[in-house]
């Protein structure tokens, strides 16, 4: 695949953890890409930490929105309506990629398809390591480093974060998966054509599994892509979804809406 990507990072404050994962996004071996923060409201660090990073050569923008609760939804529709990339890879500002993310990525990104990656999921002791520099990025990808500390406890699902040969990704990849909004891609004609992220959807949850559901009723069909486009969660306190989103969930399905009425069009019409 040889279109432009840009990655969409949904953030909020937490300049120590985003301050690793730029420095993913630094070596990685494909650095034809852009980086966008699509930031829900942060305060003036993270505007510095761009400003820093963008001056040590990734090719970063930032887009701001106030902080008036989680919102999740306005601000990545903004980003995407004011994106010119053919292809838009979703993560959170918590979430450090592999150095391999691109390239493996633009290796499987094609026009129909939506591509659900995976992640590995650090408890606090394997975070804490990367935290405070103990560890390196290139230690974290080594995959005896991964087993050791999934037996100690310290993370799970360490083959997420395993690069395999391909004829055991192919094998891997052919049960279907959910997605999870931390590690997706597809190409950006898709989410126009779906109206993007619904931003009805103003609380924690749900938001993903809707915007999957239309893209799915549009004809657009998922790809696994674990042994790929690795990705490695640091730690925080899970954030609890209320039962408004899935009710709101159950609610839109019944409208049968594949363009929700509450979207990127909608962003441009405030603008």
């Amino acid at each position: 695949m040889s279109g432009s990507i840009e990655v969409i990072m949904a953030a909020y404050n937490n300049v120590r953890d985003m301050q690793l994962v730029f420095e993913g996004y630094l070596r990685q071996t494909d650095k034809s890409f852009q980086l966008c923060i699509a930031d829900d409201g942060s305060g003036p660090e993270v505007k510095t930490l761009v400003d820093l990073y963008s001056a040590l050569g990734l090719n970063i923008r930032h887009i701001w929105q106030p902080d008036n609760g989680f919102r999740k939804t306005s601000i990545v529709n903004r980003a995407i309506a004011s994106s010119d990339a053919e292809y838009i890879i979703f993560t959170d500002n918590d979430c450090i990629p592999s150095k391999y993310y691109i390239e493996d990525y633009r290796h499987y990104l094609c026009s129909d398809k939506i591509l659900i990656g995976r992640r590995v999921d650090m408890y606090n002791g394997a975070s804490h390591l990367l935290r405070t520099h103990q560890v390196s990025l290139d230690t974290l990808e080594k995959p005896v480093w991964l087993l050791w500390h999934a037996i100690k406890r310290n993370l799970k699902r360490p083959e997420m974060g395993i690069r395999f040969p391909e004829f055991v990704v192919n094998f891997w990849n052919k049960k279907k998966r959910g997605a999870i909004g931390a590690n997706m891609a597809m190409p950006r004609k898709s989410l126009i054509e779906v109206n993007g992220y619904d931003a009805d959807f103003e609380g924690y949850g749900m938001e993903e599994t809707d915007l999957l559901y239309r893209l799915n009723a549009q004809g657009y069909k998922n790809q696994t892509v674990l042994g790929r486009c690795a990705m490695y969660h640091l730690y925080h306190k899970e954030k609890q979804q209320g039962p408004e989103a899935s009710e709101m969930f159950q609610q839109k399905r019944k409208q049968n809406l594949t363009r929700c009425l509450n979207g990127i069009d909608q962003i441009r019409e405030s603008q």
